[in-house]
């Protein structure tokens, strides 16, 4: 009557001090399973909270990029690059905003205070696996190791005397650098190129900064002529009658139609002296003959010089520059001997502007950097909600069959105990019935006696 009535085969541990213990455990493993599995599905929210969160930001880094290559775009003034700065500004303060405020259960997900958070997805001690998610507020998006070098030494890369990570830095070579016309291994095209070739293993790259070259004096005039000629990249320019400070601008005006071949465009700074600009980065190489230099306000003297440019070194994590053989391999670059570069806050997406052709460029580099910064984020959310969702099956499934062993164990079997009962009670009734009718024969006796 207790089991049918409780629907239970163990009510106290007398009854089966084994099974007691073994469903008091599958009750525990029951439990637990059913628990890890809503924490699992919270993390898996957690998770898709966070991503379409994301997602947002993606959108605005595509309509920024968009409107940074707009403001490279030199058919643009000044006064419409500002305008297009404003609209950029609104895009930071809206990702500042996203990074900041984005939230589950007052959980703060995108502000860089989520880490190392564990996600407690089984039954048994310790069963958590941490959880991270990247700071992806404005004044962080982009945050890399970046270098900016000095210009680049004269001399170009030999082997093994540069490493990067400890990773050795190849050689260049002349076929490095097919727009320079001078120095070639030493240019930064082609420094850029051997470091760029180790990516894989050093997990560094580099790129080619414009190349600049500003004149050390004043363009006093005079005639560019045969005896007195100025050479930029092997170009020759002369036939000139230069007025002082280039009033009419025909030196920079000759220099700019031969532009196509040296790959180098004039203009005057607010000194009023004469840049030179080579927005490939490749050598500028300039010679004066004769009172050339003064003319042009190039050099105090005749004589040749050759300006090599500068490049942006970056990775996502902290990277070290050496060289073992002391061979001035880092000075070959134009970074500081044994040089480790850490993460800064100079070229972080809160910093992008437009307002200029080479703000505009640089805004491109680092929505680049930052777009990947995010798309890897989004995959490891991506990749946590699905091992999640896999989890909570794979819970529910583990709960379900502890539920069934445990049923086994404990629970009545409703049929076998009615069996049982019913078989009870006909012996009792007639036992009843037996005990009954012995008590009739005794009386029946006394009643003929």
């Amino acid at each position: 009557m207790q089991r049918i009535s409780s629907g239970k085969r163990i009510n106290a541990t007398r009854d089966d001090a084994a099974g007691s213990q073994v469903s008091e455990s599958l009750t525990t493993q029951v439990k637990g399973a059913s628990r890890a599995a809503r924490n699992a599905y919270d993390g898996a929210n957690l998770a898709r909270t966070a991503e379409a969160a994301l997602g947002t930001v993606s959108n605005i880094l595509h309509e920024m990029r968009s409107i940074a290559v707009q403001a490279a775009n030199d058919t643009l003034v000044d006064a419409d690059r500002a305008s297009l700065q404003l609209g950029i500004q609104a895009f930071i303060d809206e990702v500042e905003h996203i990074g900041t405020s984005t939230n589950f259960a007052n959980i703060a997900l995108l502000d860089g205070t989520f880490l190392n958070q564990g996600m407690h997805i089984g039954s048994g001690y310790k069963e958590a696996p941490l959880v991270s998610i990247e700071d992806t507020r404005a004044k962080y998006l982009g945050r890399f190791a970046v270098a900016q070098t000095d210009r680049m030494n004269e001399h170009g890369l030999e082997t093994g005397d540069l490493r990067i990570n400890d990773v050795r830095i190849r050689a260049t070579v002349e076929q490095d650098d097919r727009l320079s016309t001078t120095q070639r291994r030493a240019s930064s095209i082609a420094k850029v190129a051997a470091i760029n070739d180790a990516f894989t293993r050093s997990r560094v790259n580099a790129f080619v900064n414009r190349n600049d070259f500003v004149a050390t004096g004043d363009v006093v005039g005079g005639t560019l002529n045969n005896e007195n000629f100025l050479s930029i990249n092997d170009q020759v320019i002369s036939g000139y009658d230069i007025s002082a400070d280039d009033a009419d601008e025909t030196l920079m005006g000759a220099i700019n139609h031969l532009a196509d071949k040296t790959g180098v465009v004039a203009h005057f700074n607010a000194d009023r002296r004469l840049v030179l600009t080579a927005e490939d980065g490749r050598n500028i190489h300039i010679k004066t003959v004769g009172n050339a230099g003064q003319i042009t306000g190039v050099m105090a003297a005749s004589g040749s010089l050759v300006t090599r440019g500068t490049m942006t070194i970056l990775s996502d994590d902290l990277f070290k520059i050496t060289d073992p053989s002391n061979a001035q391999g880092e000075f070959k670059i134009g970074v500081n001997e044994d040089d480790i570069i850490g993460l800064n806050e100079l070229d972080v997406l809160a910093t992008a502007d437009v307002s200029t052709v080479q703000g505009a460029n640089r805004t491109l580099s680092i929505i680049d950097r930052v777009n990947e910064a995010v798309i890897h984020s989004r995959g490891k959310l991506g990749g946590l909600e699905n091992r999640l969702e896999f989890t909570v099956s794979r819970l529910n499934k583990m709960a379900q069959h502890a539920y069934s062993a445990r049923s086994k164990v404990r629970d009545a079997d409703i049929a076998k105990e009615s069996a049982v009962m019913v078989k009870n009670n006909i012996v009792q009734t007639a036992f009843t019935n037996v005990l009954a009718q012995a008590n009739q024969q005794s009386f029946r006796v006394l009643q003929l006696l």
